[in-house]
């Protein structure tokens, strides 16, 4: 994705699996833009860094400023600290704020965005629901880039959960697109809605998915 893509609203939400790869990727076009702009690159977002962008904010530059803030879960503490800033930025400042993990982010937080929804990046992420669905119930389990998601970690070094619920609701959607029925689509979002538990086993939960859903071409 390029900076010309994204939107010019004050704050923007990206939300990409590969987090890391597009910040760096964003972040090689911005300094070379202005000295001015400023990136912000956590695994977790905290209090001390949600400061120093406020500060950062407010100090005044004579032309546009953004700042780049790529975080893979942001701690509560600095999502309250940062909405007033995020709501009604100083002139002439912008944030692209930059998630794998949309779900840590509170409501009051997400209304203040613009949630920026990358057509390609979204058939891209489908293209794996495509193809568990149309394989026969027997074989699911066995496609390569199941094995792969199951064995994923995430950046705290813990199962990837939410990489498996982000599977499961692009499901969802395929399911829609297919026009299957109801019931099945049903099934799949509470299916979802159990996977980001800590006692949930992401590989039951596809298991289960994988006899349930019908095969569809």
């Amino acid at each position: 994705m390029k900076l010309s893509l994204i939107p010019t609203h004050h704050a923007v939400l990206l939300i990409h699996e590969n987090r890391e790869e597009l910040s760096n990727s964003l972040w090689d076009e911005l300094q070379n833009i202005s000295p001015a702009h400023r990136f912000f690159n956590q695994t977790v977002l905290d209090i001390d860094t949600a400061r120093n962008i406020i500060t950062w904010a407010n100090t005044p530059y004579n032309d546009e400023k953004i700042a780049l803030i790529s975080f893979h879960t942001a701690s509560l503490p600095a999502q309250n600290a940062m909405l007033k800033v995020i709501e009604e930025p100083p002139i002439g400042v912008r944030f692209i704020l930059l998630t794998s993990n949309k779900e840590s982010l509170i409501d009051t937080v997400l209304s203040r965005v613009q949630e920026f929804n990358n057509e390609e990046q979204r058939t891209k992420n489908e293209e794996p629901a495509l193809e568990f669905l149309s394989t026969n119930y027997s074989n699911r389990m066995k496609l390569p880039f199941i094995i792969s998601l199951l064995a994923k970690m995430d950046e705290e070094g813990r199962k990837d959960r939410e990489a498996v619920r982000n599977f499961i609701l692009s499901l969802v959607e395929v399911l829609r697109s297919k026009k299957v029925e109801s019931k099945y689509i049903l099934e799949t979002l509470e299916t979802a809605s159990f996977a980001s538990d800590s006692s949930a086993s992401g590989k039951a939960l596809l298991e289960y998915l994988s006899l349930l859903l019908p095969v569809t071409k």
